[in-house]
């Protein structure tokens, strides 16, 4: 497993430096999920999609939650979901949880068909729509998006004054998996110049970028400098 997937937040309480928007969804969770759509705006790895099932596994058992970009999203999918509310769930939950990543990829026929689902939505169903930023005024502008952010809740993740958490935890999650061998500067510089996308820094942890650097057995190719640097750095 990805170390983006090892970690993802499973608990609001886990989503870094989102304060703001934690207080709406915790809000939104304490006056009732039960017949709502929810659209989360923000940059790329900041967390949309860790909200996003976040707040359906509140509502919906696993086994009645679908996840879908959103240009796989069709008319007929929309179909078979509303008909599936007309009944109760099996499960503990009593609800099914709908989420549409990407949603500035949905289409057209696909939206207006979404206009009549969400006016008002069945209260057996709780829709989430994750999108960027860019992507969502792109999608504003190319096809009659308004009504249909209008039947939501909307929900926008910030980039600013990440760096410093993103790198706490990014470091942190080296160190777990042995991977760490920079200071916890590196790191805030990865998340800035990554744009403070944590699936990104996360990627570059994994693939060895923040870990010290392995000698030959026999010190090959490693200058004296070099090993006294690496000596000073690794524990005794």
């Amino acid at each position: 497993m990805n170390l983006t997937e090892k970690y993802r937040p499973t608990r609001l309480d886990d989503l870094l430096g989102q304060a703001k928007a934690v207080g709406i969804a915790r809000q939104l969770i304490a006056r009732g999920l039960a017949g709502r759509a929810i659209w989360i705006s923000g940059k790329s790895g900041q967390g949309k999609t860790s909200l996003a099932r976040i707040l359906v596994s509140q509502f919906a058992d696993a086994l009645n939650i679908e996840e879908l970009d959103g240009s796989a999203l069709t008319t007929s999918a929309l179909t078979d979901w509303d008909d599936r509310c007309h009944y109760w769930p099996l499960g503990a939950k009593k609800g099914y949880g709908f989420v549409i990543n990407e949603a500035h990829g949905l289409h057209a026929p696909v939206v207006r068909r979404l206009l009549v689902l969400l006016d008002p939505p069945s209260p057996r169903a709780l829709w989430v729509f994750t999108t960027t930023l860019e992507g969502q005024l792109n999608f504003i502008d190319g096809i009659d998006a308004p009504p249909l952010l209008s039947r939501c809740a909307r929900i926008g993740l910030t980039s600013r004054g990440v760096a410093a958490l993103f790198a706490e935890r990014a470091k942190a999650i080296a160190g777990i998996e042995g991977l760490d061998g920079k200071a916890l500067t590196a790191y805030v510089e990865l998340v800035n110049s990554l744009q403070g996308n944590m699936r990104a820094v996360l990627q570059a942890v994994e693939t060895g970028q923040m870990a010290l650097p392995k000698l030959y057995l026999d010190g090959t190719g490693v200058t004296d400098a070099a090993r006294a640097r690496l000596s000073r750095a690794l524990p005794d």
